[in-house]
């Protein structure tokens, strides 16, 4: 348990639970490595985002660079408008782990865009086998472990083996034997596992011998049976999808391997299935039998409906005197339409039991007419049913179960690369229908970025394509690494820095981005600050303004989003203390600020540093008082404000006094 306990966030309470709910540590580690978001989410009181942090501890990923909470909501939209693209429920569950990295992460970023480009090329060139991938996939579910005791019992020579294997009592019974106990004393049992000397040289069906050091699986086969029953849905899409037309691509040749070396696991699961239609041919076959006389009977009637006997008086007078002349003489009339009856009944007997193999034989009835079954036939074939049954259960399960305890492990690790490449085309699927690119990443540049055609992904509504970049990239980007976004109210400001922290998420956690072109540099910290609503109290603005000096001080290479911060207090107040805080930011490479503001020029006016202001503009207002918006940014330009738009427009609507009015009152804007 030492193992999990060393997870940060994970306890010794939290790991007793997830020992006791998935079966034993080797399994909770086995799920942690694998990523199995599903898994581990299911067990009671771990949300999804704290499977998410343990899994991406434990890998060495560490936390997420989204350090405020509003850039974590917004990576967890974009990548809930992903998931929608992904066929398998884990996989979608498993998405939450790609969660943005800083530049000491590049090797893994830089493996994720490998991995999406890989995705990105097969589901471009082989749209047929994405297809038959999605139907394949979508019955892939988190795996299940085996819960519960079977029927069997393990004998072991002594209290110290007991004990030292005493966490397997969760599974089968624990028995210490007696000094004068022998194999002999547990031969009635069904199902033993004897450890320990004094086996018997030949092993009676069911039973098994284990040394004491053998995994959990030898010693209860049973497990691995019902592994395989409790996990038959992702098996069996295990078996489609090695069915899957594949070119010679590397994620074709991931897919490949992925399913390689399972041949028996298809003889498995019809197997499985096998022994569940033997019980079912048991079970119904009295009431088939009924049915089939019935038929028959039936059939007679039908058959002989037309036939027909003419006698003359003297062959009348001979039948008088004997009978049994008679019968042999009605018996010759219908005795053709009989036999094809009872051949039919008998036939219909033998389809019922066709899987089991058995053969009917061709007196197998008592009574033609009626019809009836010969019981000691029918009791034969009960018998012979209850003997496969048996055989099933006890020494064909041993067969099974040597073979699933051999695919076991490579089953569970097929599913979970399953599962990672099912994300991965999942990804891919996403960025084609947000005609997505990988971003040129520069990991040694300051904090800059650029990008054109950018489309929100969003928004609900078809985007415009947006232009845009700042910090120190070369041309196109505009330069500068303090910028100052204006605008009218309801012009695309808050939508605009939205989509720039959407393009350096995505980015950072090696993910394509929607838009034709897009260039990032790394860095170990993204702040998007969401927009105040009201003056804030006096407790709660200094507690902001701790929060926001801690961010500028500190010596971390980051991005700082931040949309109308004005609000936290008076305006005059808010433009000093937002000019003070860009100065520090300006002092230090290591930051880049955009900053959407309605004070941009007051501002800058009381900053000592150089900061840009653009403008996205508001053309004008049209008759229903909406504004005409262009949402591409002007660099370098501030933007009118809605009021002086609405100024504007009465002083043209007005005249005399009223004009003159409305006029003045814009020079003093």
């Amino acid at each position: 348990m030492n193992t999990l306990i060393a997870i940060p966030g994970v306890g010794e309470s939290l790991s007793r639970r997830l020992i006791e709910e998935l079966g034993d540590e080797e399994e909770v580690l086995r799920i942690i490595k694998n990523k199995d978001v599903a898994s581990l989410s299911k067990i009671e009181g771990l949300s999804t985002s704290r499977a998410v942090r343990i899994i991406n501890e434990f890998g060495g990923d560490g936390k997420s660079i989204a350090l405020t909470s509003d850039a974590q909501k917004l990576h967890d939209r974009l990548l809930n408008d992903i998931e929608s693209h992904i066929s398998s429920s884990p996989a979608k569950k498993r998405l939450g782990v790609l969660q943005p990295m800083g530049v000491g992460s590049i090797s893994e970023i830089e493996n994720r865009r490998k991995l999406v480009s890989e995705a990105i090329s097969f589901v471009a060139t082989a749209p047929s086998s994405v297809i038959e991938w999605d139907k394949g996939s979508r019955g892939v579910k988190s795996l299940k472990s085996h819960v519960g005791k079977v029927d069997r019992v393990i004998v072991v020579p002594d209290s110290a083996s007991a004990q030292q294997i005493k966490n397997i009592e969760k599974f089968a019974r624990l028995v210490v034997r007696g000094k004068n106990e022998t194999w002999k004393d547990y031969e009635g049992l069904p199902r033993v596992t004897w450890i320990g000397p004094y086996a018997p040289d030949q092993m009676p069906p069911g039973w098994v011998f284990c040394k004491i050091n053998d995994d959990f699986r030898s010693m209860i086969p049973e497990i691995s049976l019902q592994w395989i029953e409790n996990n038959r849905s992702s098996l069996e899409s295990l078996v489609d999808l090695s069915n899957i037309a594949l070119g010679a691509d590397s994620l074709s040749e991931r897919i490949r391997d992925a399913v390689d070396g399972l041949d028996d696991l298809g003889w498995l699961l019809k197997n499985e299935i096998f022994g569940a239609d033997i019980e079912i041919l048991r079970d119904g076959l009295w009431s088939e039998i009924k049915a089939i006389e019935g038929s028959v009977d039936d059939s007679i009637v039908s058959s002989t409906s037309e036939a027909s006997l003419s006698l003359d008086g003297s062959e009348m007078l001979a039948y008088y005197s004997d009978a049994n002349r008679l019968q042999h003489r009605l018996r010759g009339v219908v005795s053709d339409s009989i036999s094809e009856s009872l051949e039919l009944g008998r036939q219909k007997l033998s389809d019922y039991l066709e899987i089991s193999g058995i053969s009917i034989p061709v007196n197998c009835f008592e009574s033609e007419y009626p019809c009836s079954f010969s019981r000691v036939t029918i009791e034969l074939i009960e018998q012979e049913l209850d003997s496969m049954i048996s055989n099933f259960e006890i020494e064909g399960a041993m067969v099974r179960a040597e073979k699933a305890s051999l695919l076991v492990d490579k089953a569970q690790d097929s599913i979970s690369e399953i599962i990672d490449i099912d994300m991965w085309i999942g990804i891919a699927k996403w960025a084609r229908y947000r005609k997505c690119v990988l971003p040129d990443i520069k990991p040694d540049v300051e904090p800059s970025c650029y990008f054109s055609g950018f489309r929100h992904p969003l928004l609900g509504v078809d985007p415009i394509p947006i232009r845009y970049g700042f910090g120190n990239l070369p041309e196109p980007c505009p330069e500068g690494s303090i910028v100052l976004l204006t605008g009218a109210n309801s012009g695309g400001k808050t939508s605009l820095i939205e989509g720039i922290a959407s393009i350096l998420l995505l980015s950072h956690a090696g993910l394509p981005v929607p838009a034709d072109q897009a260039v990032v540099s790394l860095a170990d910290e993204i702040h998007l600050l969401a927009k105040v609503t009201g003056t804030q109290s006096a407790g709660a603005l200094e507690r902001t303004l701790m929060g926001l000096s801690r961010i500028v001080i500190s010596s971390k290479k980051k991005f700082i989003l931040a949309d109308e911060l004005e609000a936290i207090t008076e305006p005059e107040a808010a433009s000093g203390i937002l000019a003070g805080l860009l100065d520090a930011a300006a002092s230090n490479p290591l930051i880049s600020v955009v900053m959407v503001t309605h004070i941009g020029a007051s501002i800058r006016k009381k900053m000592i540093a150089d900061a840009r202001i653009d403008g996205i503009e508001a053309k004008g207002l049209d008759e229903q008082m909406e504004l005409i918006v262009d949402r591409v940014p002007r660099i370098g330009i501030p933007a009118r404000s809605t009021p002086e738009l609405i100024l504007r427009r009465l002083e043209a609507r007005t005249n005399g006094s009223e004009s003159d009015l409305f006029r003045s009152i814009i020079e003093r804007l």
